[in-house]
């Protein structure tokens, strides 16, 4: 009997890596044990014109900005076996393009986060073996932001079988968010406004995910209590690179596919 689907959201303030960690982990859970796929939840904005504002400015980062009833369908779907089309199945890591990126093909060393091909296939070699192994254990990472926070509907959050929120200091994260010059969106580009993400990115980040902290300090210890009765992991390591949180997502991906296949 093949072992049951799995979801994975993969959560946490804007400029922390996921997308990153997420397009790595669709090698290390890749063919033939498994068929990994990516959603991306920025592919589920709400039209522009019907964001909310806050602080005067459009806000891109707050739960109601996203169309949960048609993500909650695309993860129910990939549930079913139904392909979604928003969905990227076991795709290469892509390296976003800066002045210190190493800009070669496949999974070379981008500088700055410390991922090698070496760590990569070393992660990949320590990947459990599913249930059935004629039949490959199906993957869904949710790679977004706010996905398992209070104002996110139950119904939605049940569909979760491994909640990772992964965080960064105030001042690493404003300073990464701030230097991407911009984002593609339905209706063409969006830049930052001066103050956006003091006014907008880290309030909203603050408000959703203090409930997971010691009195509410997002940059402090984790509420353990609460943690584990939400389900939720916290990476708690060192944020200046990314192989260490790479290591450790996909070791907690290994132990839910395991517990799955027991």
């Amino acid at each position: 009997m093949p072992s049951s689907p799995l979801v994975v959201a993969l959560s946490g303030l804007s400029s922390t890596g996921k997308s990153t960690i997420a397009s790595h982990l669709a090698v290390i859970f890749g063919p033939p044990l498994y068929i990994l796929t990516i959603l991306h939840v920025d592919d589920f904005y709400k039209p522009q014109t019907e964001l909310p504002y806050r602080e005067g400015l459009l806000d891109w980062d707050c739960a109601q900005s996203l169309d949960w009833p048609r993500l909650e369908h695309a993860v129910e779907n990939w549930r079913d076996g139904v392909e979604i089309k928003e969905g990227k199945t076991n795709p290469q890591p892509q390296f976003q393009k800066h002045p210190t990126a190493v800009a070669s093909a496949g999974i070379q060393k981008q500088e700055g986060n410390g991922i090698t091909k070496a760590l990569v296939e070393q992660l990949q070699a320590e990947a459990p073996t599913p249930k059935a192994t004629d039949i490959p254990q199906r993957i869904l990472i949710l790679d977004g932001f706010l996905l398992f926070a209070p104002s996110v509907s139950p119904a939605f959050r049940s569909l979760l079988d491994l909640k990772v929120l992964l965080r960064a200091p105030y001042v690493d994260a404003k300073r990464r968010r701030e230097s991407r010059s911009g984002y593609v969106t339905m209706e063409g580009w969006w830049e930052d406004p001066p103050g956006y993400f003091d006014k907008v990115v880290w309030p909203n980040y603050v408000k959703e995910n203090k409930s997971f902290f010691v009195d509410g300090d997002v940059e402090g210890g984790i509420d353990e209590r609460i943690c584990e009765e939400e389900g939720v992991s916290v990476w708690l390591g060192e944020t200046d690179g990314l192989a260490k949180v790479l290591t450790w997502v996909a070791g907690e991906v290994k132990r839910i596919v395991e517990q799955n296949r027991s």
